[in-house]
């Protein structure tokens, strides 16, 4: 979930996408949002210019990072650099190129493409945690009197969107351990909400992601499990996306934009304390909360199609996705 680019937020729990048919009805209509910079040739003026999105969340280090380390003007490019207050505003901006990249969950990237829309994925950004401790986790009140995975059963989990990311990897990981998920109500709560909701009794466990997570635990919750350990693992969780019209036009920029991220996101993995630092001022998470939350791991390899094909069967088994409308992985990766 690497559901969850929330507050708190994800593996992928919050910068999920709530319909990707309302995406398309936006991208139908009106500019992106103001300020946003479409590229320029630079053939004779320099640098190409991307106007490049991602959520206000630790996952964005990644851009942060890549700029200031000159990876992206080592590459022929001039990173203009968006926070998007919502997953939902990626694709309409892609589509009218106010943006000409964008990190969504993979789940959205996969259901964009099922639905027709014109975008396609070109790099990694987050990764599964592979640790018994992610990024992301299934988290309980103490007044649930749960103790064990099994514990959910017949219990009520707080989830940012009905078969989304969060849910789907939660209900995989349950039947990896052999447990009953079908016995298990899910909830969808505004991702802002999930922790008072958890607090409130309102719900037995929430799945969250980081800073939410450490502040959770801070108020004497326990963090039960992490719901990428045994599902997607070291697989890409949250993905850059562009629209199908730039990448035919701008193969080279494409290029290069991967090039960039992925060397920032080997540098990022091997330097946390520089990825903190970088996280104080490009997401709003507390000094103090910094310093304990559980980082990212950002992906330093190409998205492969096996990895499309691990969440398209993932979305078909417990997501509701309907199989015979699937895209290939291919498409997905505009191959």
């Amino acid at each position: 979930m690497a559901g969850t680019r929330l507050v708190p937020r994800r593996t992928a729990v919050a910068f999920a996408t709530a319909s990707v048919t309302a995406m398309a009805l936006t991208a139908c209509g009106g500019p992106g949002s103001s300020g946003s910079t479409g590229s320029t040739s630079s053939a004779a003026s320099g640098p190409t210019t991307v106007a490049v999105g991602n959520g206000p969340f630790l996952s964005n280090v990644d851009l942060y990072l890549s700029d200031g380390k000159d990876y992206f003007s080592e590459a022929g490019l001039k990173a203009n650099i968006k926070v998007l207050s919502a997953g939902s505003n990626a694709v309409p901006q892609l589509l009218n190129n106010s943006l000409q990249f964008a990190a969504v969950d993979v789940a959205t990237a996969i259901t964009a493409v099922a639905q027709h829309l014109p975008i396609e994925v070109v790099a990694p950004n987050t990764v599964g945690s592979s640790g018994k401790v992610g990024y992301a986790g299934v988290v309980v009140s103490p007044k649930s009197g749960i103790t064990s995975p099994a514990g959910l059963v017949g219990k009520t989990v707080a989830v940012n969107q009905i078969n989304g990311t969060a849910m789907v990897l939660t209900k995989a990981a349950l039947a990896k351990a052999g447990i009953d998920w079908k016995k298990v109500k899910f909830t969808e709560v505004a991702p802002p909400q999930l922790l008072p909701t958890l607090a409130g009794g309102r719900s037995d466990a929430a799945v969250l992601g980081e800073p939410g997570v450490t502040t959770a635990e801070s108020q004497g919750m326990t963090y039960l499990f992490n719901q990428e350990q045994k599902t997607v693992p070291d697989t890409d969780t949250f993905v850059y996306i562009t629209s199908k019209s730039y990448a035919s036009k701008n193969p080279d920029v494409v290029k290069s934009f991967t090039s960039a991220v992925l060397k920032g996101h080997t540098y990022a993995n091997a330097h946390p304390d520089e990825v903190r630092k970088t996280a104080a001022s490009s997401t709003q998470v507390p000094a103090a909360l910094l310093s304990k939350v559980t980082l990212p791991t950002f992906g330093e390899k190409a998205v492969e199609p096996q990895e499309i094909e691990t969440w398209i069967r993932l979305l078909e088994q417990y997501g509701g996705f309907d199989k015979d409308k699937a895209p290939s992985a291919a498409a997905v990766l505009g191959q």
